[in-house]
């Protein structure tokens, strides 16, 4: 699969397990609203990492992303930057590279 389409796994597990270039799965929020946000580099290197997000706002303290909330088509502003795999942007439901 080619960086584009950011496939949804409805548990960590099936996450961890399908090793799906884009893929991607969201934690519940904390008290504060904030979510784990964990990809799938979709350069196909096969390396994984979480984003800190927030639903509709950019949590504050260290990096983060505001989500749009969507499970479908999801986006986060700024750029996704995995150092050295790949740099681009999530928006509506497509990995889209600098």
């Amino acid at each position: 699969m080619k960086p584009g389409v950011a496939a949804l796994c409805m548990t960590k597990e099936d996450f961890r397990a399908q090793n799906v270039p884009g893929s991607f799965f969201v934690c519940d929020p904390d008290s504060d609203g904030e979510q784990s946000f964990w990809y799938r580099c979709p350069c196909g290197c096969g390396h994984q990492g979480p984003l800190t997000v927030g639903d509709g706002f950019k949590p504050r303290g260290g990096p983060s992303w505001k989500w749009n909330g969507s499970l479908d088509k999801p986006s986060l502003e700024p750029s996704v930057n995995h150092v050295g795999h790949w740099h681009g942007w999530l928006r509506n439901g497509e990995w889209i590279s600098c």
